[in-house]
């Protein structure tokens, strides 16, 4: 296949930082208890598969996201060489952090096996302005990911929309946070 993405290495449903704790109510009465149960997450998982499939071989607009150090970088930068792309937000306090180091310790046996420089990781948040530069760069200390050859990625808010869509991830805000797919893609060197 030329060009786009390769594979998906990962899509869970999960639900971001807590929200089933969002869907967790007082019963006022009894005839409540027979009510249909509260979905667990708010994202609709069968839509969000059929999004994230969707995008399999086509490729990314050129978007210009900021670094940590709050530099443009322009998606065309990253041609060359493969890339693992996953979404986050700095406000999660579970899933993003735990999903981040669990990459980390993937992609340091794959730099093992294959080569420090054989291919990129660029985290990208997704919820500007709280993913700013600086909290991305908190965020990824935080995880102790000091890596040259992954990226923390801002994008401008406008641009969020379409840069999930082409990626195929799905996200939804919550009263906790945010519901969200739990994905790694993989794009080859040509973007």
């Amino acid at each position: 296949m030329r060009g786009g993405y390769l594979l998906m290495l990962m899509l869970l449903s999960i639900s971001g930082t807590g929200a089933l704790a969002a869907h967790v109510r007082p019963v006022a009465n009894a005839a409540e208890l027979s009510a249909p149960a509260a979905p667990e997450s708010g994202l609709d998982q069968a839509a969000a598969v059929r999004a994230s499939r969707a995008v399999i071989g086509q490729q990314p607009a050129d978007y210009t996201l900021q670094d940590r150090a709050n530099q443009p970088r322009a998606w065309s930068q990253f041609r060359g060489r493969p890339v693992l792309v996953n979404f986050i937000y700095t406000g999660c306090f579970h899933v993003c952090p735990t999903s981040t180091r669990a990459l980390h310790q993937a992609v340091a046996a794959m730099r093992e096996r294959f080569g420090t420089d054989q291919f990129q990781v660029l985290s990208i948040g997704f919820n500007p302005p709280s993913d700013s530069p600086a909290a991305l760069r908190e965020f990824a200390a935080q995880q102790q990911i000091d890596d040259p050859n992954w990226e923390f990625l801002s994008p401008r808010a406008a641009d969020v929309p379409a840069l999930a869509r082409d990626f195929g991830f799905s996200y939804v805000p919550t009263l906790m946070g945010f519901d969200h797919t739990l994905q790694v893609s993989l794009v080859d060197a040509n973007g």
